[in-house]
């Protein structure tokens, strides 16, 4: 509303101005030399100014402008394209001074660390969380932007201001993106003589990789991915060229000895002594239903099963890499509760192997002890938590995100009435100082 500013206040000036007296010819030129004069003397019109005043005041009003800051939440991006370097600073030290400002002058604030996990402080006067923000560092593998406003509005019911190098999340008041373009090459992936690169450029990058002595050197496509296979089982790698951001820049893989808390049965001896298992508590056997999700590695194997049935239906999943069971007999164990679900099933859709997150539930141990499947079957169930990872290792952290266009929320009003009060007032003022004297009756 603010373009309507400065056409409202031509209009009052120029009706103001048509409603003056005209001018009338001087009688005398003695008259006309004196008047000539004065007549160029600039003379304040209070009522003009008046006027103008109450005009401008109420085209304000329209805006409703807020009386004063009001209480925000500030989710700000902790993840590791943050640490990218924006010349001799990297992307996070330019949110903080962007976002120091809005933050000490704000009366009440959350501030959310967007990480992997969300972490709030407050609410509090914006200026108590000052070195908070200033603490912040940018080392994870990916910020839930998403979850962090959800934490904020659970914490303080105000605007949310997302401060990231990624696109701003859906349904927030505020963004502010910063970060531009760079080149970045960096270690996305590892595995069992395995590794990835990625690219974030718009063009062709050469990446020097030091593995095992040697230099290797990997043309990698722009915002694309390479990779370096037939690599020894344990390998560290590191870049010797990678760009805008450095903790991508090293990455290391390796197997280790599995701790294995197992029944004394001759079966699983056996097994977990082909598989270089020894005793701990890593992973847990044990012999029995599950009752729920497990809290660590599981391996259940049922206490009793019913008629052997053929499988007939198996579930994708990286558990099942190199076993084949379609056609294979066994006893359907006693049905586990949710989050359980089959990974192989049989006539009638009858559950014969389960799985969920960290946990695999077998038949009874007779029954599928000297079948070929069941030694691989554990040792895919095994290799996850063999496998060591070390580096960032994550694609969307190297590429770098590119932040979309910069927005602050709306003031939330209040200040819409205070100015056409005001507005009425300086009207009623002129109103009482110009109001039209009465004519002189004559005698």
């Amino acid at each position: 509303m603010l373009w309507l500013l400065l056409p409202v206040l031509l209009l009052v000036y120029l009706l103001y101005r048509a409603q003056r007296p005209r001018v009338r010819p001087w009688a005398g030129v003695w008259l006309w030399q004196r008047g000539r004069r004065r007549r160029f003397r600039p003379r304040l019109d209070l009522r003009l100014l008046l006027l103008l005043l109450a005009a401008a005041l109420m085209v304000l009003a329209l805006e409703d402008p807020p009386l004063g800051p009001s209480p925000m939440v500030f989710v700000v991006d902790a993840s590791a394209s943050m640490a990218a370097r924006e010349g001799a600073k990297t992307r996070l030290d330019l949110a903080k001074e962007r976002l120091l400002p809005l933050l000490e002058r704000t009366p009440e604030a959350v501030l959310v660390r967007a990480g992997e996990r969300p972490q709030a402080h407050g609410p509090a006067p914006g200026i108590a969380l000052r070195g908070r923000l200033l603490e912040l560092e940018a080392k994870d593998r990916q910020a839930r932007l998403e979850e962090a406003v959800a934490l904020g509005r659970r914490l303080l019911k105000a605007p949310v201001v997302v401060v990231s190098d990624a696109p701003p999340p859906p349904g927030v008041e505020g963004y502010l993106g910063v970060g531009t373009p760079r080149e970045n090459l960096g270690l996305v992936a590892v595995a069992h003589g395995f590794l990835a690169l990625g690219n974030s450029a718009s063009r062709t990058l050469t990446a020097r990789v030091a593995l095992g002595g040697k230099v290797e050197e990997v043309p990698v496509p722009p915002r694309g991915f390479a990779r370096l296979e037939n690599l020894p089982p344990t390998f560290t790698a590191r870049l010797l060229d990678g760009g805008a951001l450095d903790l991508d820049d090293e990455a290391g893989f390796g197997l280790r000895r599995l701790g294995v808390d197992y029944p004394p049965l001759p079966a699983l001896k056996r097994l977990f002594r082909l598989l270089g298992a020894v005793l701990g508590d890593e992973v847990r056997v044990r012999i029995g239903v599950p009752e729920g999700a497990p809290e660590r590695p599981s391996l259940y194997l049922a206490p009793s099963g019913g008629s052997p049935t053929p499988i007939l239906l198996t579930t994708p999943h990286p558990l099942l890499e190199g076993v084949a069971l379609l056609g294979e007999r066994l006893p359907p164990p006693p049905p586990p509760p949710a989050p359980w679900r089959p990974l192989a099933e049989g006539e009638g859709g009858v559950g014969l192997i389960y799985l969920t997150e960290g946990g695999l539930y077998l038949p009874p141990l007779a029954a599928i002890q000297d079948r070929p499947f069941f030694p691989l079957l554990v040792y895919n169930f095994l290799k996850s938590h063999r496998e060591v990872r070390s580096g960032l290792l994550s694609p969307g952290e190297t590429l770098l995100p590119t932040p979309g266009p910069s927005f602050l929320p709306k003031g939330q009003g209040g200040g819409g009435r205070f100015l056409a009060l005001l507005a009425a007032l300086v009207l009623l003022l002129e109103a009482l100082l110009f109001r039209p004297r009465p004519k002189a009756q004559g005698a």
